[in-house]
């Protein structure tokens, strides 16, 4: 059963990372943390990731044809809309 902890948002968006959860990804002082947005979760690695990766010529074409799907259902959004909806949701617009 994953463990839940929480840290307090300062009034400028800083938050600490647990030293359990510093530990267990290797983050060290002066380490690169990235999130991820997923819906209504942020997700945090040590690591980015990495979508371009794949194992095999068939799956990087299945994943050009669901970009063009993407792309053609209109479903993908400007990054800077983004980050701007995210600022709104959080009142620091």
């Amino acid at each position: 059963m994953p463990t839940l902890m929480s840290t307090k948002m300062t009034s400028g968006g800083q938050t600490t990372v647990p030293k359990e959860i510093r530990t267990s990804l290797g983050i060290d002082a002066d380490s690169r943390v990235y999130w991820t947005l997923d819906g209504t979760r942020a997700i945090l690695t040590a690591e980015p990731v990495l979508p371009n990766e794949v194992a095999s010529e068939d799956e990087f074409w299945r994943g050009i044809e669901l970009a063009m799907r993407d792309v053609r259902s209109g479903s993908l959004r400007d990054a800077a809309e983004v980050s701007e909806d995210i600022r709104k949701r959080l009142g620091i617009a």
